[in-house]
């Protein structure tokens, strides 16, 4: 698998999943980080996006929280699960409706 196609399952992609969750929640890669605890930083976070590297566990684990995803799945997603387990894994967090504006303010 190339540098280029991490985190990619079946077309569906989890770099860009993840962008454009963080996008409806209407935040930018330094608001991001910074609800992650500042680490890693922006461009390794810029990086997993655009799949040139995937995220541990643990920053899974972080990114779900921060961006108000369900833990199992963005784990199933990320990587800890089989190829079936990921495909479904991205299919349902792609389902997932991202909250408004004001419910991700609050």
């Amino acid at each position: 698998m190339s540098g280029a196609d991490v985190g990619k399952v079946s077309g569906i992609d989890f770099g860009a999943m993840l962008r454009a969750r963080r996008e409806a929640r209407g935040l930018d890669l330094d608001q991001l980080c910074a609800a992650i605890g500042g680490t890693p930083g922006r461009g390794f976070l810029a990086r997993m996006e655009e799949g040139s590297v995937g995220p541990s566990s643990s920053l899974m684990l972080k990114l779900a929280a921060a961006l108000g995803l369900p833990e199992d799945l963005v784990l199933n997603a990320g990587g800890v699960a089989t190829e079936a387990q990921k495909l479904e894994a991205l299919m349902a967090l792609a389902k997932v409706a991202p909250p408004t504006r004001s419910e991700s303010d609050g």
